[in-house]
């Protein structure tokens, strides 16, 4: 295409966004998307974006209003043995955007009909699967990230909709989500088997082999609703299992983009990946649960969520002899030792307290603050909330987004006046806005003690609870007092101290000096009531498999 003797190159992207780049030297086509998006991350846009004198780039979204995730989400369908359909009892529930309450699309409110359905598809498609070379699995789920990656930004939008956290966090959970597929693409090939010499004879073999434990059952939560599924779908199909999925019944929209990126653009193949969406309550997802354990085809549960439905699982799941692998609750410390860079503990807090809106387990839940310069970090953290802008997440400057839902809301505002009924001091924040939407404002409070609710619970929420410790000796014994063992965090300067507080501190990942806990070739998960087995890492795949064992005489 010319124009003026320039070339224009036409593009057209897989959100449906029209890109067209001209210039001399034209800009790179990712400044040009990543420019154009944050310019504008929703609305009709018909506009020039400069880069120097160099070229420029022009951005035209549809302006049909048809959001740029909707070719992903089959109308009011879920999937289940290769086919979406809808409820068998003809009923949906509806999604509501946590930013404005406003509705968003109905989904199938199934019932265990369809999730015993889905549990027959993945036992018929589950042998086929397995017997599958380990590469061509590996392909498989490589294709599934890949097709993520194509659809990077309306899978943010469609995040920022449904959950409601601004699109950077969106944005950053879906390169996660991504970054698992390819690491469990690679693991695929790498579940050895080897032998093991014996003690009774040289005539004797003795070999170790890992293979599919079988159907797993999978309950995601809504506060991570794409990455949360690849973590555990991701490993479950590329060990060979097949797969029913519950999402959360709040964000669901997401679990059925990804089913519709694994099935209809990956090749996972029919009955490998089903899918049910349910209301939350008696009839819905507590009954799919139910099912769930109780059938005898489902060799494992995967859940992540609150520690209470865990162990419900748990002693369900036990009641039938099947493995459960579990993600739950937090309660993390955030300890500041007097020798620490003060401006960097700070940043640290706010990173891990205020992700997401504090709705992550691994979120700082109490800071721990040496007595000698309580006041300083008191102070210093009240001004840099301040500065964290509370708003819809797709607005550019907004940094704290909604709450999933208005319950989420009331339990954390109750959990702010509990404490300063006992005499807590609200710095910053504390006080439920008048306006539409599940909104907080980020919260500090000083003066706070190990009794408070605030501090015994997960919070869940953009609320910071400060406690003053005297001694070393003191705050680990004030950071294990929890039953929760999932992420803790250690700020000092002094190498020696670092070491000698990770190793006491009862939780299964430290960050010292640092708020980031996790990454996808490493290990996540907890200890005490903060669940059971691991994801990610070089063993990830381990946990979807059954050693057996071969013995066998040469003679």
């Amino acid at each position: 295409m010319e124009a003026a003797g320039a070339t224009i190159n036409v593009e057209i992207l897989p959100d449906r966004t029209i890109l067209l780049l001209s210039g001399d030297r034209p800009p790179s086509r990712a400044n040009a998307i990543r420019n154009a998006k944050e310019e504008n991350a929703n609305s009709f846009l018909f506009r020039r974006i400069f880069f120097g004198t160099r070229g420029w780039a022009l951005i035209r979204r549809a302006s049909t209003g048809v959001p740029s995730w909707d070719h992903l989400v089959p109308k009011q369908s879920a999937y289940v043995g290769g086919s979406w359909i809808q409820a068998s009892s003809g009923k949906n529930f509806e999604v509501l955007n946590p930013a404005n309450d406003e509705f968003i699309r109905s989904v199938p409110a199934m019932s265990t009909t369809e999730v015993r359905s889905a549990i027959n598809s993945a036992v018929q498609s589950q042998s086929s699967w397995a017997a599958r070379a380990s590469d061509d699995r590996s392909k498989v789920v490589r294709q599934w990230a890949k097709s993520i990656r194509d659809n990077m930004e309306a899978l943010a939008q469609l995040i920022t909709t449904e959950n409601g956290k601004t699109l950077p966090d969106a944005r950053n959970e879906v390169a996660s989500a991504i970054a698992a597929l390819e690491w469990y693409a690679e693991e695929a090939k790498r579940t050895y088997g080897y032998f093991v010499p014996t003690l009774q004879g040289t005539s004797r073999r003795q070999l170790i082999h890992h293979q599919p434990v079988g159907v797993v059952g999978v309950i995601t939560p809504w506060n991570f609703p794409v990455s949360m599924i690849t973590r555990k779908v991701g490993a479950a199909v590329a060990a060979g299992c097949s797969v029913v999925l519950k999402p959360a019944e709040d964000t669901p929209l997401s679990a059925l983009a990804l089913t519709y990126l694994a099935t209809s653009e990956a090749g996972l193949p029919a009955g490998v990946l089903n899918t049910v969406t349910t209301p939350r309550g008696s009839d819905g997802a507590e009954q799919v649960g139910n099912v769930l354990c109780s059938d005898a085809n489902v060799r494992l549960i995967g859940f992540t969520g609150s520690t209470t439905v865990g162990k419900m699982l748990y002693h369900k799941a036990s009641a039938y002899g099947k493995r459960v692998q579990l993600e739950l609750g937090g309660n993390a410390p955030f300890i500041v030792f007097a020798s620490a860079n003060l401006d960097k503990a700070v940043s640290g807090a706010i990173a891990t307290k205020f992700r997401c809106s504090g709705q992550t387990c691994v979120s700082a839940n109490r800071i721990l603050v040496e007595e000698s310069i309580y006041d300083q970090f008191v102070d210093k953290l009240t001004m840099a909330v301040s500065r964290l802008t509370m708003g819809d997440g797709t607005l550019p400057d907004t940094r704290l987004g909604p709450l999933i839902n208005h319950a989420a809301v009331d339990k954390v505002h109750n959990l702010v006046e509990s404490a300063k009924t006992a005499g807590a001091i609200v710095t910053i924040g504390g006080s439920r806005p008048d306006s539409k939407g599940c909104f907080y404002p980020a919260t500090v409070i000083a003066n706070c003690n190990s009794e408070m609710a605030c501090v015994r619970n997960e919070i869940f929420g953009p609320v910071a609870p400060i406690i003053k410790f005297r001694s070393q000796s003191e705050v680990i014994q004030m950071a294990n007092d929890t039953d929760y063992g999932l992420a803790a965090y250690v700020y000092t300067q002094q190498i020696s101290q670092a070491w000698q507080v990770a190793e006491k501190l009862q939780f299964g990942m430290i960050g010292i000096n640092s708020p980031r806990v996790s990454s996808v070739e490493m290990p996540f998960g907890g200890v005490k009531g903060s669940g059971i087995g691991r994801e990610g890492g070089p063993h990830a795949l381990l946990e979807f498999m059954d050693v057996k064992t071969f013995s066998w005489d040469l003679d």
